[in-house]
């Protein structure tokens, strides 16, 4: 009878100390799955948890885009690191248009994120918005001009973003002869490095 007891006792304690870890728990479970399903922009609209801070990267990261053969520039890598990535995901061309599309890929857990890109990303009045930062020169025969902003996204991915440029201003697209050079360098500075980090 006493062995029988005690051996409910033990099986008391034991329930009363699942159902406590569980109490622990389960706001950090709920966060991981949250942080999983929307990535950067879970972090980015949890500002009472998050310092924010965005600030330029130095340098000039360059990609040569070839426009013989449009898909191959796919993938193409203009800037990486150990956590950051920033590549072309397409080359458009449509009427007297050349457009070049980058996506820029960070990295996050529940203690912050980094994200570099040609965006900055910012809090304004208690709204999410987004600056077009980065500047592009374009090189086509030697001669360099150059580029502006054709378009970007927020944090429309759960790692990052998109923005690209127009490969050449209205007043070049007479000197294209893709026969003669189909190669252009395109050298873009001013990236962004977007860092939250947990209070």
């Amino acid at each position: 009878m006493m062995r029988k007891r005690i051996f409910n006792l033990n099986t008391l304690y034991i329930l009363m100390a699942i159902v406590a870890i569980g109490i622990l728990l389960i706001p950090r479970i709920i966060e991981g799955i949250k942080l999983q399903s929307k990535g950067i922009s879970y972090i980015t609209s949890n500002i009472e948890d998050y310092y924010h801070k965005t600030f330029p990267k130095e340098g000039k990261y360059t990609v040569e885009i070839d426009l013989s053969d449009i898909e191959s520039n796919e993938g193409k890598v203009l800037f990486e690191d150990s956590e950051n990535k920033i590549y072309v995901t397409k080359v458009t061309h449509s009427d007297s248009e050349y457009e070049v599309t980058f996506r820029s890929s960070g990295s996050y857990d529940s203690g912050g994120a980094t994200l570099i890109s040609g965006l900055e990303h910012a809090r304004n009045n208690n709204s999410f918005t987004t600056h077009f930062k980065a500047e592009a020169e374009a090189t086509y025969k030697g001669e360099p001009y150059e580029l502006s902003p054709s378009g970007s996204s927020g944090l429309n991915y759960r790692d990052g973003d998109q923005f690209g440029f127009y490969l050449f201003p209205p007043n070049q697209m007479k000197n294209i002869d893709l026969k003669e050079d189909p190669l252009i360098e395109v050298t873009i500075t001013n990236l962004q490095i977007n860092l939250w980090v947990k209070k």
